[in-house]
């Protein structure tokens, strides 16, 4: 039984990993993993600067789209979301000749299309709002050809934004209308006051009555003149309060404002994980190489 029982024990020896044993061997084999380590870190360093390269950077700017129609009719919304979907925009932004060469040379010409253009703008400009604040907006364009062009593609669309905004146009045309209707309100209580000098002249109780007396008595007397003086009156306070209203708002007139320069955003590539896999890897299969080799020498000992 004792026997048995060291034997067991034995064999339990026998197929434990001796840790000792394993250094040894990964001593005996370094330069195996040294210039595996070596050729798998210089691989991926060449994969990283590879990705580095391609790896675009960008251009950046903020803007604050701040508009209200103030109660005026045919008032134009600027919607971000609809300038790419009309073909005369994507045109436009196109004719920045560096940028339309790129399209054209990666792109097949049996696929040149405004389909292809407009995705090709898609993929290069990207159009965000801010969560907490929807009014701030970032325009981020890739440097495709050179930063001047990517800067005229920037300029360019927010050129385009601002011909969305027609505010100026409509308070004048509603400047125009109020004036017009004020001139001839103007003309009527003129005409009306002439009217009370007639009456004034020939009607003689009126010179009997004092003057606070005197527009009462035309007040009850000539009841449907003094009812359109009183309207008249009325629309000419109204024309004159909207006037000045509308005057009030030429200092917002700048609905789109430029909280930031065009500044310069360095692209985030993966280089640094690259590397960082590669020299792992590396070390990993450099000791899984020295293994091999001994189980290979091994396995010539025993056959010799």
């Amino acid at each position: 039984m004792s026997k048995e029982i060291k034997l067991m024990e034995t064999k339990q020896y026998d197929d434990e990993i001796d840790l000792y044993e394993l250094i040894e061997i990964l001593v005996r084999h370094k330069w195996s993993i040294v210039v595996t380590t070596i050729l798998c870190t210089l691989l991926s360093l060449g994969g990283a600067l590879y990705v580095r390269s391609k790896t675009p950077n960008y251009l950046m700017k903020s803007i604050l789209i701040q508009q209200d129609t103030y109660g005026l009719k045919g008032v134009n919304k600027i919607n971000i979301d609809t300038i790419l979907l009309q073909d005369r925009n994507v045109e436009r932004i196109l004719e920045v000749e560096p940028i339309k060469a790129e399209y054209l040379e990666n792109t097949p010409k049996e696929q040149q299309n405004m389909a292809s253009q407009r995705k090709f703008l898609q993929d290069m400009l990207t159009i965000s709002k801010n969560d907490k604040n929807p009014e701030e907006i970032s325009i981020k364009t890739g440097i495709i050809a050179d930063e001047n062009s990517s800067k005229n593609v920037i300029n360019t669309y927010i050129d385009i934004l601002r011909e969305q905004d027609n505010l100026a146009d409509v308070i004048a045309k509603e400047k125009l209308l109020k004036s017009e209707s004020l001139e001839k309100t103007k003309l009527e209580i003129e005409n009306i006051q002439n009217e009370i000098l007639d009456i004034f002249k020939k009607d003689s109780d009126l010179r009997a009555l004092k003057p606070e007396e005197k527009m009462n008595y035309i007040a009850s007397k000539y009841p449907d003149l003094n009812l359109r003086k009183s309207e008249q009156e009325k629309y000419y306070n109204t024309y004159v309060n909207e006037l000045v209203k509308l005057d009030s708002l030429n200092d917002k007139l700048d609905i789109i404002k430029e909280t930031t320069d065009i500044y310069f955003v360095k692209g985030q590539s993966k280089a640094k994980l690259i590397l960082a896999v590669g020299i792992i890897m590396g070390l990993f299969l450099g000791v899984m190489v020295a293994f091999l080799k001994e189980f290979i020498d091994g396995y010539k000992r025993r056959y010799k």
